[in-house]
């Protein structure tokens, strides 16, 4: 079983007097300027430092809180981070950061208070006396994604000892050709990665353009023309580096990366999460990006403040919202972003919009899935979908340019009769309009084979992490069922009423118990089938109530994502896959 790194605490560490931090899989630090993300990051880029000395070496007597013990001395040189001012208030106060890993061993960096630094092993068994002891209590390492940059102009061959010294710092950039050169396993898999990911572009392996110079050059392919990396745009550089320090963190414990957003295009920041979700490693990342924010789950969102004594993670979409709006983002339409698309998808909310593309994601339309093409605009609900068309002959008209309109709305109460006659009136007006056949677009999460697959596997998680702790997998049929119950009343009067009411006005005559009658059949037909029933229940209350009830009786989270993730194709409802189908030719067609 693999261990990971559960927690970090801070003692008068830099801007922390008190703080720590839980760690799970997917950690997005989040905070406005000068809140302490930084801080935290420097704390694991200083761990990463000390883990490599300690893998090599063996201890030595160092100080440390409780007097000598055996550690790893560390100097500044060995350190990313400056020791001048690590103590808080610059104050005469020994500090003190300490990581816990999952079979409960702790390390921990210890800075006295006349200077210096040292890394210190505690285990629950027999101590550390030699590198190969240490590398059995702590199985971890660390991988650090440095501050990118463009790559180099020209670049001529290095040592390979030289490319790896330098693979985690400022200068990664300035040897990217380099390690690619030296280092080729899994180039196929990362240019086949950079393809799915920015379209029209390829990417080749480095060759020697020059023997006597020893200069590498690197091609790219973009719309069948060929140009060296140094000329594909800054964006595309960074996004190959990025790929290649996730690529080869694969086996890594963890990943660290700080504000990987820097010149990149939003569709592109938007595909990052679903990448470093199937990374490998457990991720922390620090984050301003309003697109990376949006799109994660809200329990991957750790919010960072110096004034608490700890981070908070969040738990709904409206603590996303208010994260939003304290970094600074607005999240609004531009007619920018209209007039370079020229195609708009009225969505009831845009976290619709994600979830979508999420599915889409998992039915492999790469570019669906980072929202490339296509820009997404709030409906207001299906009570507004009358105005969805005026409302697009306006944008069309500001921008003096022809639009192309889609619109997908949640179902509702409504019956099939009051569907058939939206679709065809928004059929004339709009190049693409789809109605989900459930309730609403929550309902297609609730799929009680993918429900238990993506339990076990997040309690697989949670195993990993709390040193092997067995939880009995509870009945996911149970309770949905249980779940679910309370809203039989409410819900079969729904759609009673709303029929009944729909019939009214299109009927001269309608005999109120007759279609009472035909709605209860209808309606007892689904309820009495689970896998029917999850399609009509109220989705976003149902699965709330889902949630709750695993995270009380099992102490784990099922975010959307990992629900969707643990979806296999062919489990997709075909009505969703046929819509995202449509919607992927809506996007790319002219």
């Amino acid at each position: 079983m693999s261990i990971a790194i559960t927690s970090v605490e801070f003692k008068n560490f830099k801007a922390f007097t008190r703080y720590s931090l839980s760690i799970q899989s997917l950690n997005i630090l989040v905070g406005p300027n000068n809140c302490g993300k930084s801080t935290i990051l420097g704390a694991f880029r200083a761990l990463s430092s000390g883990l490599r000395r300690a893998r090599t070496k063996g201890p030595e007597l160092v100080m440390g809180p409780q007097g000598q013990r055996f550690g790893y001395s560390l100097t500044q040189d060995n350190l990313p981070i400056s020791i001048e001012n690590v103590h808080t208030d610059y104050a005469d106060s020994e500090t003190l950061v300490t990581f816990r890993l999952s079979n409960k061993n702790r390390l921990i960096l210890f800075f006295p208070k006349d200077g210096g630094c040292a890394l210190i092993p505690e285990t629950e068994g027999r101590a550390v006396r030699t590198a190969a002891a240490f590398k059995s209590a702590f199985p971890i390492t660390l991988a650090v994604v440095p501050v990118l940059g463009p790559v180099e102009h020209e670049e001529t061959v290095l040592q390979s000892e030289t490319v790896q010294r330098h693979l985690m710092t400022h200068r990664a950039s300035r040897h990217f050709r380099n390690y690619w050169h030296y280092f080729p396993e899994g180039f196929d898999s990362f240019a086949e990665l950079v393809k799915a990911t920015w379209p029209g572009m390829e990417i080749q392996r480095p060759e020697i353009a020059d023997w006597y110079s020893r200069k590498l050059a690197m091609f790219c392919l973009e719309k069948r023309m060929t140009r060296e990396l140094y000329w594909a745009g800054f964006g595309f550089q960074i996004w190959c580096q990025l790929l290649t320090h996730i690529s080869r963190a694969s086996s890594d414990t963890i990943l660290v990366v700080d504000e990987p957003e820097i010149y990149l295009h939003p569709d592109v920041q938007r595909q990052l999460l679903g990448i470093l979700r199937e990374a490998g490693p457990d991720v922390l990342m620090a984050t301003h990006s309003s697109e990376i924010i949006a799109e994660a789950d809200p329990s991957e969102i750790l919010l960072i403040d110096k004034a608490r004594q700890s981070a908070r993670r969040l738990r709904d979409v409206g603590h996303v919202q208010a994260v939003l709006d304290l970094v600074g983002s607005i999240q609004n339409i531009t007619l920018t972003q209209l007039a370079r698309n020229r195609r708009v998808l009225f969505v009831e909310g845009l976290g619709d919009f994600v979830v979508l593309r999420r599915f889409a994601r998992q039915l492999g339309f790469a570019e669906l899935a980072a929202g490339t093409g296509i820009t997404p605009v709030e409906s207001g609900g299906f009570g507004s979908w009358e105005r969805v068309g005026s409302a697009a002959w306006g944008v069309e008209k500001a921008l003096g340019q022809p639009l192309r309109i889609a619109a997908v709305f949640d179902r509702d109460f409504r019956c099939d009769e009051e569907i058939d006659r939206i679709l065809a009136s928004l059929g004339d007006n709009l190049s693409l309009v789809h109605i989900h056949s459930r309730k609403e677009i929550e309902n297609y999460l609730l799929v009680p084979s993918v429900l238990d697959r993506a339990l076990r596997r997040a309690l697989g998680d949670r195993k990993r992490r709390t040193g092997g702790i067995d939880i009995k997998c509870p009945n996911v049929v149970d309770i949905l069922d249980r779940v679910t119950a309370p809203f039989k009343t409410a819900s079969q009067s729904q759609y009673i009423a709303r029929r009944n009411d729909y019939l009214a006005t299109i009927r001269a005559k309608t005999d109120q118990a007759t279609t009472t009658a035909e709605t209860l059949v209808r309606f007892n037909a689904q309820w009495d089938r689970l896998d029917l029933r999850m399609q009509i229940v109220p989705g976003k209350e149902v699965l709330a109530a889902f949630r709750d009830e695993v995270q009380r009786e099992c102490g784990v989270t099922l975010s959307d994502s990992r629900i969707i993730d643990a979806f296999h194709e062919g489990e997709i409802p075909l009505d969703l896959a046929e819509f995202l189908r449509r919607l992927e030719t809506f996007r790319i067609e002219e």
